[in-house]
């Protein structure tokens, strides 16, 4: 399926958890656009150009069916342009950023596989639980055989940087120091 064939239909996921700050339209993460009614965008026919360009990676990804969609799945896949992941990976293409929203939903066997084989071809991965991203590449380097392991590092990021999301303060800081830290030993275990 293309992304012009896929639709949105009741999803409102991206109205509500993203950050927007443009001329037109501001508003915070995790707030629902002040435009947001019942049946969807109160003004979609004449909607921001930030709203009429944006495709989640669902859209984007031909291979990804309507179980994807972010409401459906928990998880908003977001691209990322090749300036904004490191020079190992560009080759590679964009980076993509997994934003969980529901880990019961999303971290499954088929989010595994998908992080795996991104994993795998050397594509950026990033995990976010409406927090600063983290890379979890070098994480799951090691296990990206493993469909189990895969979804337990997931779990254990998104268990670390969960409290981020939620917390102020000097408890945010520490819970994104915390995944920081587990990132940087998986990537001083994979050197000789």
């Amino acid at each position: 399926m293309t992304a012009a064939e896929k639709t949105c239909g009741s999803c409102q996921v991206c109205c509500v958890a993203l950050k927007i700050k443009t001329p037109q339209l501001r508003k915070a993460a995790q707030v629902p656009c002040p435009h947001l009614v019942t049946k969807g965008c109160g003004i979609y026919e004449s909607r921001p150009p930030v709203c009429r360009s944006f495709l989640c990676g669902w859209r984007l990804m031909p291979d990804l069916d309507a179980s994807w969609r972010p409401d459906v799945s928990g998880v908003m896949l977001l691209p990322l342009p090749e300036a904004q992941i490191p020079k190992a990976y560009r080759a590679a293409g964009p980076g993509w950023v997994f934003v969980i929203s529901d880990a019961r939903k999303a971290i499954t066997p088929k989010l595994a596989r998908l992080a795996a084989g991104m994993v795998k071809r050397r594509t950026a991965v990033f995990l976010s639980v409406m927090t600063p991203r983290i890379q979890v590449n070098e994480q799951l380097e090691k296990v990206a055989d493993d469909v189990e392991g895969v979804m337990r590092v997931l779990n254990q990021v998104h268990d670390r940087l969960k409290p981020a999301g939620t917390g102020k303060g000097l408890g945010r800081i520490w819970a994104l120091y915390r995944a920081q830290v587990d990132r940087m030993r998986a990537i001083m275990e994979q050197k000789p």
